[in-house]
């Protein structure tokens, strides 16, 4: 099996599947599920995660760093429908180009009544994603080799009880919040496969949801 291989992919997606939800933490009575795609793509980098920058004038979470993905349609027969029908509609990406490897756990937002319910999805290679001028102002692809390099800045805010909420420094902004929480599943996932180190991040008093 060479390094970020088709079959490390599903090993990566079964072993984020097998971590804790963070719906456990919270309350999930009268809140509204939604769905995330969390695309990832054996490019020249290796292994990349992609992610979006929400346009300034959504309706939900605008500006912010995120999946695609959004609220369940009426139309939707489940939410892993729900999380391919918005990566084809943000991203141009159809389902022919990707193959679902696996469900993670539910990760509950704290600015809203959604909770997210992300689904891992591997996009074909040479795949060009093209953005939904309406909904995405950037796409911004992570590898993740950068992130244990250093080259992604990494910070995180004490939360109290030893829990922590991490944020993602990108060219286009920080990814916080629920989305924040699901890359550093991911992320630590990874770094469990592979035997490797997890960052530490530099802990900070500034919160980005609460500048909002």
């Amino acid at each position: 099996m060479t390094p970020d291989s088709i079959a490390d992919m599903e090993a990566l997606a079964a072993a984020v599947a097998a971590r804790r939800s963070w719906a456990s933490l919270g309350a999930e009575a009268g809140r509204i599920q939604a769905a995330v795609a969390v695309p990832l793509h054996l490019g020249p980098r290796g292994l990349e995660v992609w992610a979006i920058k929400r346009t300034a004038d959504m309706r939900h979470h605008a500006g912010e760093i995120a999946f695609p993905g959004g609220q369940r349609d009426e139309g939707d027969p489940d939410l892993r429908h729900t999380a391919l029908r918005e990566l084809e509609e943000e991203l141009g990406i159809g389902g022919d180009r990707v193959r679902v490897l696996g469900a993670m756990g539910r990760f509950p937002t704290a600015t809203s009544r959604f909770t997210l319910n992300p689904f891992v999805v591997l996009v074909a290679e040479g795949t060009i994603a093209r953005p939904h001028t309406g909904e995405v102002a950037a796409l911004i692809t992570m590898p993740v080799a950068d992130f244990f390099a250093g080259r992604v800045p990494y910070r995180a805010v004490e939360l109290g009880t030893g829990r922590r909420s991490p944020i993602f420094g990108f060219e286009a902004g920080a990814m916080y919040g629920a989305s924040a929480h699901v890359l550093d599943e991911l992320l630590r996932a990874h770094a469990e496969l592979r035997g490797q180190t997890y960052p530490e991040p530099e802990l900070t008093d500034v919160i980005p949801w609460a500048q909002r």
